[in-house]
């Protein structure tokens, strides 16, 4: 009788370990991982680098799937309810392993653009001119800030401020204004040019203006004032 049972245990212990050698292995496709394929999906035909693109608030259901040992690839079974590049996404994707379905999982996230953008390190008064100083650029989420940002510090240094601004503020080109190449008072060449003629006269400057304004000189010759065009620091073309 003892030797049956210990015949019987023999043989259910053989039986385990063939059953285990013929299972095949498992492998678990985890949220981060699935995080990823979602990254991957919304980003291939957006007009940004993908390192400029990040998902937040991401959610798959299931949050983990476990798949047979094989190649893990993947596949959209319907595109994004939002046709929009950036913001709420929601992806219903098929799982497969040695290109054959095995599972699927619906995941939505939030696609949030990245960028490196000028923003002020001090309080900045109105007309203030801005410095080296005063500009800083930071990595920010820029997905809502609109297309006016200023990416490079070159574009705000040496330009006028338009509004006062408070330390961290985002630095915007509606923000900024060149700064005046004639101020007021100031005594300017008044340069006269038509298709056979051109001459010039010195002149004062009733208003300040940038490059491009037409303000209002007098003709210290003629003593006469005259509309002219700023084209220079000190510089300005008569307009007819």
């Amino acid at each position: 009788m003892q030797a049956s049972r210990h015949a019987i245990l023999i043989a259910m212990l053989m039986f385990a370990c063939l059953l285990q050698a013929n299972m095949t292995t498992a492998a678990v496709l985890t949220t981060a991982a699935m995080k990823g394929i979602f990254h991957d999906l919304t980003c291939s035909n957006a007009p940004w680098p993908k390192e400029q693109l990040e998902v937040a608030d991401f959610n798959a259901q299931p949050a983990t799937l476990a798949l047979p040992d094989g190649a893990i690839g993947y596949r959209a079974l319907s595109p994004s309810r939002h046709p929009n590049y950036l913001g709420r996404k929601a992806l219903n994707i098929a799982i497969l392993v040695d290109g054959k379905e095995a599972g699927s999982v619906k995941m939505t996230g939030d696609l949030r653009l990245y960028g490196d953008i000028a923003c002020t390190t001090r309080r900045i008064g109105r007309h203030e001119l801005l410095t080296a100083e005063d500009v800083t650029m930071i990595r920010r989420d820029i997905t809502t800030l609109g297309d006016d940002l200023v990416r490079q510090p070159a574009a705000a240094i040496g330009k006028h401020i338009t509004t006062a601004l408070q330390p961290g503020d985002v630095l915007r080109t509606t923000q900024l204004d060149e700064p005046p190449l004639v101020n007021r008072g100031d005594m300017v060449t008044i340069i006269v040019q038509t298709p056979g003629l051109r001459a010039s006269a010195p002149g004062e400057a009733k208003k300040t203006g940038g490059r491009g304004d037409v303000i209002r000189v007098k003709n210290l010759m003629s003593r006469k004032y005259i509309l002219a065009k700023v084209i220079d620091a000190g510089v300005v073309r008569a307009e007819f």
